[in-house]
């Protein structure tokens, strides 16, 4: 295992100098922390020409791992992957590590222990912390080594071995070990090689902290990247929460979560969740245990640093039937393999929004031990085997790590910000709803008004006519037989024009209650266009106007009554409405659609396109100067709109503009055949 001499074979010299460059070069090519130990070690083993390299890596609880290892064939049985408790190597020889920041040599033959250059006779057992800080390094040179340490040693069959300390950051990271079954020593060339090595695998080891932390990094940009595009889609709201609460879930391997938004004005508290759930005894179902007043003093309680910790407002509970604050919780996770839970308040300016929460559920673990040992006879004797035992715990708490928590501080952050502005856009829209309706209640208010003046002033002319054509009767004031019966027609169409205004206002008040009901059957239409034919004859001959009349259908599937009134109605509005040149009905069957149209066209004094929805609403006309000049309710349209939907139709109007006339389209179904007949069906939206 000696060093040659320098006087000897140049090639040997140079072995050393291959070594090492070849670990230097490793470290620099690969920022892969195992691939560079599992190379190191190789490395190592070849030159000294052992038995067995190991790296020893100390955890944070002191207990170590065998993380590399390179052996030689049927000399010393594997320790890969094996643990090693805490007091294996106690913490007075790890702070003498960290002082000598150098290797120790243990001959087991000559039981004898090198650290440095002096002569005591005492042991290395026999040494302190004190004696460690108090003496200086050089005091410390070789001894007699623990009978104890001897014992150790030879129980995995080792004779000789050397370890050097391998220092991260001032504190002890691990040991670089070389095990041999046979006696012998280490020539200052070595150790020195062997010293760099461990310098070496520090900066590798800083390589792979800056990678860890790198990775972690973009693994945690890469997901809010993802995250921040999803809570700022079209998408509704509900559905975005529900999607990135359950790619928060997975990101942190939990085995559930919920998102549970407080109560605003606008909106009930609401809750999602996916996964496992705790739940209610009483109900059976996902317990909400945010509402509860407990609940939300927890949350506001500083954490029980041994149980949980407290980041930011962040909640990271490891076991929570080891937190006497959530006692009183714990009954609705009983019958749940939920072990952890993280809460995630969600604030924005000191007032709450809700809560995130992750669970994770219990685990199994399996620690492989290097022999057995017991904790309570740790100081009696070291164990004689180091076959691996295997540790098996059940139902086991599981960590929540730094990069985790750091995780969920910062999709909380945006989170909650997400939240905030879908309140603001949402209250911005309420309060244009508001003012929406504000104004449409303003006008249907201010229509309402004109209408009553407007129908009050219908109302009192046909009432005052008739009132006074029969004061004139009664008094006898007529002069012939022929002024009877004029007195007497006018009262007639008066008390007509009366009956016609007080069935339009009930008509409508019907249909908007929804008490109005239609009876479809097949109804035919040429009759009932004569008979409309017939109704206006006088007036279009009082009016020197022409009334046409085509039928290219014979049926339609319509409430007969409410069709006639319909019809009624936009002849009466066609005739009123013109002046001179014609008025002409005509229905039709569409070859491409199984319904029908029919038609009304006038020549009169047309509208404007803008106002054409406004004029199939109750209470409307064109405008004031039309009412003054025609009167009316401005009901008729609207009262034909609602009858011909009921019948499952659609009417239309449309003009070129003013004084370009009016076409008025009513569309209804046409029948269809069955072999027991004819049926009716409604006009679908295409």
């Amino acid at each position: 295992m000696s060093l040659p001499p320098t006087n000897k074979n140049a090639m040997d010299i140079l072995a050393y100098g291959g070594v090492l460059h070849r670990i230097t070069t490793r470290i620099r090519q690969s920022l892969e922390l195992q691939e560079i130990l599992s190379a190191t070690v190789a490395e190592i083993r070849s030159l000294l020409k052992t038995d067995r390299v190991k790296i020893y890596r100390f955890h944070p609880d002191g207990n170590g791992q065998v993380i590399a290892e390179s052996l030689a064939k049927n000399r010393l049985p594997s320790l890969l992957g094996f643990n090693f408790p805490a007091e294996d190597i106690p913490l007075e020889t790890r702070q003498m590590y960290i002082k000598a920041h150098q290797r120790s040599i243990v001959d087991v033959a000559a039981q004898q222990i090198t650290l440095s250059r002096i002569e005591h006779p005492f042991t290395t057992g026999d040494l302190t912390l004190e004696d460690i800080h108090q003496q200086p390094i050089s005091d410390i040179l070789q001894r007699p080594v623990d009978p104890c340490h001897v014992n150790y040693l030879t129980g995995m069959g080792v004779m000789s071995s050397l370890v050097v300390p391998i220092i991260y950051q001032q504190q002890l990271w691990g040991l670089l070990v070389s095990h041999h079954a046979e006696s012998g020593g280490f020539q200052e060339e070595d150790l020195q090689l062997i010293q760099l090595v461990a310098d070496q695998l520090s900066i590798a080891i800083a390589q792979s902290e800056l990678l860890s932390q790198t990775r972690s990094q973009v693994r945690q940009e890469t997901l809010i990247n993802q995250i921040t595009p999803l809570l700022h889609s079209p998408r509704p709201m509900p559905e975005i929460l529900q999607l990135v609460l359950e790619r928060i879930v997975r990101a942190v391997q939990g085995s559930g979560g919920r998102l549970y938004l407080v109560a605003t004005p606008q909106r009930l508290s609401s809750l999602h969740t996916c996964g496992i759930q705790p739940i209610s005894s009483e109900s059976g179902k996902p317990d909400w245990l945010e509402e509860y007043s407990l609940w939300r003093e927890l949350m506001q309680t500083p954490a029980s640093p041994s149980q949980s910790e407290d980041i930011f407002s962040l909640r990271a509970i490891a076991d929570l039937y080891q937190d006497p604050q959530l006692a009183p919780l714990t009954d609705a996770f009983q019958t749940t393999p939920i072990r952890g839970m993280l809460v995630m308040p969600l604030e924005y300016r000191q007032e709450s929004l809700g809560y995130l929460t992750i669970f994770r559920n219990a685990i199994d673990t399996e620690t492989l031990w290097a022999g057995y040992w017991n904790r309570d006879q740790r100081l009696e004797r070291p164990r004689a085997s180091f076959e691996v035992w295997r540790e098996q715990k059940k139902n086991q708490a599981p960590e929540w790590t730094s990069e985790e928590l750091d995780l969920i501080q910062s999709l909380g952050i945006h989170l909650a910000m997400a939240i905030v502005q879908n309140q603001l856009y949402q209250l911005e829209l309420y309060n244009h709803e508001l003012s929406i309706a504000r104004v449409v209640a303003e006008e249907a208010s201010r229509l309402k008004s004109h209408f009553l003046a407007s129908t009050s002033h219908e109302l009192r002319t046909p009432l005052a006519s008739t009132l006074n054509c029969l004061q004139i009767l009664g008094k006898g004031f007529y002069k012939s037989e022929n002024d009877l019966k004029k007195y007497l027609q006018l009262a007639e169409q008066s008390t007509k024009n009366l009956v016609s205004i007080i069935n339009d206002v009930l008509d409508i008040a019907k249909i908007e209650s929804g008490r109005m009901t239609v009876e479809l059957e097949p109804v035919s239409l040429k009759p009932l266009l004569e008979e409309q034919q017939t109704l206006f004859s006088v007036e279009i001959e009082q009016k020197g106007i022409s009334l046409i009349s085509e039928c290219e259908v014979d049926r339609v599937c319509a409430d007969k009554g409410k069709l006639r009134q319909v019809l009624t109605n936009l002849l009466s509005n066609a005739l009123k409405f013109t002046e001179s040149g014609e008025v002409r009905i005509r229905a039709n069957k569409p070859a491409e659609r199984s319904a029908v149209e029919i038609v009304v066209t006038d020549t009169g004094i047309g509208i404007e396109m803008m106002k054409s929805e406004q004029l199939l609403e109750p209470f409307v006309q064109a405008d004031g100067s039309i009412k003054r000049r025609y009167g009316g309710t401005g009901l008729g349209l609207a009262i034909c709109k609602r009858l011909v939907e009921l019948m499952g139709g659609q009417i239309r109007l449309y003009s070129a503009g003013k004084n370009q006339g009016t076409t008025v389209t009513v569309t209804l179904p046409y029948p269809i055949n069955q072999a027991e007949g004819e049926v009716c069906c409604y006009i679908s939206e295409s």
